[in-house]
């Protein structure tokens, strides 16, 4: 039998990952040094506006540099505009990438204080304001540009500074002091499209916007339908045409060639459509859409060290927050065993583990069958139940817009998953023990403090990442971030919701010890089981689009499915490997104490903590 490597050799193993992994994305995103990064944080009229700031080495005062504010989307924060950040500002861009308010670390907008501007454009106009303002930043070269919401952002802001140089034109200034209001040299929309504009009934090309625009649309994006068409049909499709005419004045017959940039002959200003094959959130993490914004902001603000567009070094920051995500996760079971070692949790653990007779027959296929019963039913449930907590459950006290709707569907498919326990093993009277939910109180006490010590251990390294090199541990979506001192009531808020399903989650997973089974396979089968329902869902949303073209959602007509089948499949996706995850830690933990309550505590706290964090919220905390 092979040995068993201690904790002390894994828990080290696991903080060299997560060192590797900070230092290494803070390499990669600082550019070896070149890029100094720094946190901001600032009082606006709305309330507190947050981001990170990028600076390159040649922006001074003596040699400013072109600037480009980049958003994040809705349920999103700054960090997952690294694919922009680290690739404008090794260009020699100096980059902002905000939390716009109401994300992140910025707060909810004050509606008395705010202006208009400030809550449609989540605050960018108050980066660009902040931007131009700084000594080393050429403020006649402010562009912006922002994915989902972040790309409306763009559109918005590009439309606030046009009508400002209008205005002043209008009111008799020179063309010299009407532009000195303008702004915003370039806008970069990606996974939106500017609706409004090319709606507009002047084709002439003289009520476009007063700048260089750019839209980078996937040709599978969920959230086309909302707009009236499918995304395939973006470059042949009269709304683009129609587009092209407002901003250029340019009449186009037939499809347009995608990376075409027309031109408006009387003001110069220009104008380019991209779309890539790509769903919604694949934006944020593609060569494609890096390279195009790349091209974009180069031929319109000019780089002042131009790159090749293929030359994109964004994909190792991922990876090397990856190796931390790893990290982060391969500190928890030899940290809990750690504190299990020591006097005041060493009652804790387990003599041995109790496992169930080995499956044969019918009892296997069984097995099997309530199991996937298990995870389809979840999967339907998925999307009823988070618009339901969308619509109920987002009020002062639960004050996020869709953590309460995971946390419906998440007590939803505890009671499925109870359900179909009850049918596989019988009856749940008198079998505490064989459950592992069997605990004396003085036991379940310590049980508590010590899911509370592991889980706050493993967050330390995050926010030992975030003080030390401003990085997370994440990987596309999947993101552990920081969190401030007021999202800890909001976690206990919602923890309940998360504690039912992962208490629950704990026993059903601990019943596939089965005499004869490798700790391996039992993982194998557990972490399968657990992850089929998020990812059933993915599966029925996108692989229709092998032969349709479109999501399965993009057929309703009622604009709430619509919506909903465009968002929510978004965010299943970080659930397939949180459940995944749970899982192994569920066998891990049950191992260590011979109970179910140590994993299932620190699943719902460190799932409860992560999805805190990284959403958006519409009351105060």
């Amino acid at each position: 039998m092979k040995k068993k490597l201690s904790w002390k050799i894994r828990m080290l193993a696991a903080l060299i990952l997560c060192l590797a992994g900070a230092a290494g994305a803070s390499l990669i995103q600082s550019d070896f040094g070149r890029v100094q990064v720094k946190e901001i944080s600032f009082q606006t009229n709305a309330g507190l506006y947050t981001g990170y700031l990028f600076v390159p080495e040649n922006a001074t005062a003596e040699t400013p540099a072109p600037a480009i504010v980049a958003s994040h989307g809705y349920l999103n924060n700054r960090e997952m505009q690294d694919i922009n950040y680290v690739e404008l500002a090794r260009r020699g861009y100096v980059v902002f990438a905000q939390n716009a308010y109401k994300h992140g670390d910025s707060s909810l907008v004050d509606m008395d204080g705010a202006s208009e501007i400030q809550v449609t454009t989540g605050g960018m106009t108050d980066a660009v304001e902040y931007l131009s303002g700084l000594n080393f930043v050429d403020a006649s070269r402010i562009g912006v540009t922002g994915h989902s919401m972040g790309g409306g952002f763009a559109d918005a802001t590009a439309a606030y500074y046009t009508s400002l140089e209008r205005e002043a034109l209008m009111a008799g200034k020179t063309a010299e002091e009407a532009k000195a209001q303008n702004k915003v040299a370039a806008s970069f929309i990606v996974g939106n499209y500017p609706m409004t504009l090319a709606a507009g009934a002047d084709t002439s090309g003289q009520s476009g916007y007063l700048c260089d625009l750019g839209v980078n649309l996937g040709k599978y994006d969920e959230f086309c339908t909302m707009l009236g068409y499918r995304g395939y049909e973006l470059t042949d499709h009269d709304i683009t045409r129609s587009l092209i005419a407002v901003q250029t004045g340019q009449k186009v017959e037939g499809p347009v060639e995608e990376g075409e940039y027309f031109v408006n002959q009387e003001n110069r200003y220009q104008l380019v459509i991209y779309s890539p094959g790509e769903f919604h959130a694949m934006n944020h993490f593609s060569p494609a859409s890096a390279g195009n914004a790349i091209t974009f902001f180069e031929q319109t603000l000019g780089a002042p060290k131009p790159l090749p567009a293929s030359n994109q070094l964004w994909w190792l920051k991922e990876a090397f927050n990856l190796i931390g995500l790893i990290g982060f996760f391969a500190f928890v079971v030899p940290f809990a065993e750690m504190l299990l070692a020591l006097p005041y949790f060493s009652g804790l653990r387990a003599k041995e583990t109790l496992c169930l007779p080995d499956l044969t027959g019918g009892k296997k296929t069984g097995y099997v069958i309530g199991n996937v019963i298990n995870g389809v039913i979840c999967a339907v449930l998925l999307m009823p139940a988070i618009l339901v907590g969308f619509g109920l459950l987002v009020n002062p006290f639960w004050p996020q817009d869709t953590t309460g709707g995971i946390g419906v569907w998440s007590v939803a498919s505890a009671a499925v998953s109870l359900i179909v326990l009850r049918i596989l093993s019988g009856s749940f009277k008198g079998r505490g023990t064989s459950f592992g939910t069997a605990i004396k109180k003085k036991q379940a006490g310590k049980t508590i403090v010590l899911a509370l010590a592991v889980t706050a251990g493993v967050f330390a390294l995050v926010f030992a990442a975030d003080y030390f090199f401003q990085t997370d541990f994440r990987i596309w979506s999947f993101d552990i971030r920081v969190f401030d001192s007021s999202k800890i009531l909001v976690m206990l808020k919602y923890l309940p919701f998360f504690l039912i399903f992962y208490l629950v989650n704990s026993v059903c997973v601990n019943q596939n010890c089965f005499q004869g089974w490798s700790e391996r396979r039992q993982i194998l089968v557990s972490v399968a089981f657990n992850m089929l329902a998020p990812l059933l869902f993915i599966l029925v949303t996108y692989v229709p689009v092998l032969f349709t073209g479109a999501i399965t959602w993009a057929n309703f007509s009622n604009p709430l499915l619509a919506m909903g089948g465009a968002l929510i499949p978004i965010l299943a996706i970080p659930f397939v490997p949180i459940l995944g995850i749970a899982a192994y830690f569920d066998i891990k933990l049950q191992k260590l104490t011979g109970t179910v309550w140590l994993g299932g505590l620190v699943n719902a706290l460190w799932v409860t903590a992560v999805t805190v964090a990284n959403t958006s919220f519409s009351y105060p905390y």
